[in-house]
């Protein structure tokens, strides 16, 4: 089964080694597809092990729980992928519907690097342009 991620390998070769505590996100784009795909598959701790200490206060688990449990995961499109030192930043779109209707999230997350180890900090959604 290809990974929900787009990378277009095998999931048990891509994400699901980092779902399980077997490996590390090398970068922050790999840490930002594997949390996708934690979405898609209703991974919830691995969300919650991948985010911040320092921000994890400001994620609402049970409305990520609501979305991974409606929602059909389409695709990750990634537009932007930049480190610099221990910080990062992914912007991505993520395709999904929700009872048939299509959606698009567009969104910029921020990423830090602690002890060798990416963290997802912060996201801030890009409206749609009219």
């Amino acid at each position: 089964m290809k990974c929900p991620c787009g990378s277009q390998k095998d999931y048990k070769e891509c994400c699901a080694p980092l779902h399980a505590g077997a490996a590390k996100a090398e970068t922050a784009e790999a840490l930002m597809r594997s949390r996708y795909s934690a979405f898609a598959k209703n991974q919830m701790q691995y969300l919650k092990d991948t985010t911040d200490p320092q921000t994890l206060q400001n994620i609402d688990e049970e409305a990520n729980q609501e979305w991974a449990d409606r929602a059909k995961f389409l695709k990750l499109e990634i537009l932007k992928a930049e480190e610099k030192g221990t910080k990062g930043t992914v912007e991505f779109k993520a395709f999904y519907s929700v009872d048939d209707e299509e959606y698009i999230h567009h969104e910029v997350s921020t990423f830090r690097k602690q002890n060798g180890e990416w963290f997802f900090k912060s996201g801030k959604v890009k409206e749609a342009k009219a």
